[in-house]
């Protein structure tokens, strides 16, 4: 079966915070890019060493190399990106770009 790396996407208000599922997979096994508006991650998770012994097993993990691109909404800031890997789980901050506030006031309307 091939691999493929389940993820949560959350607004939270000055940024978006994606994590991504990596189980038993080390920083080094992942590439996180920023391509054309949107997030890259590859990688690949390799099949670790079993020894076949008398009687019956069962693989029902899935391994291989996968890729998941995840398109970026307008007004995020990709230069200021930041990622944190621990226990198998990729922390993905993308903050919103700083917007300024609209100029502008109510003016009072007079009667001539």
């Amino acid at each position: 079966r091939r691999f493929e790396p389940r993820l949560d996407v959350v607004d939270q208000g000055h940024s978006l915070c994606l994590t991504v599922e990596l189980p038993g997979m080390e920083r080094e096994d992942v590439e996180l890019t920023v391509e054309d508006d949107a997030l890259v991650l590859r990688g690949e998770k390799k099949v670790e060493a079993q020894s076949e012994e008398a009687g019956c097993y069962r693989l029902e993990r899935a391994y291989g190399r996968f890729q998941r691109l995840i398109p970026l909404p307008d007004g995020v800031d990709v230069d200021k990106v930041e990622a944190t890997f621990a226990k198998g789980v990729l922390t993905i901050q993308v903050p919103k770009a700083a917007t300024e506030q609209p100029r502008g006031r109510r003016l009072q309307i007079t009667g001539a």
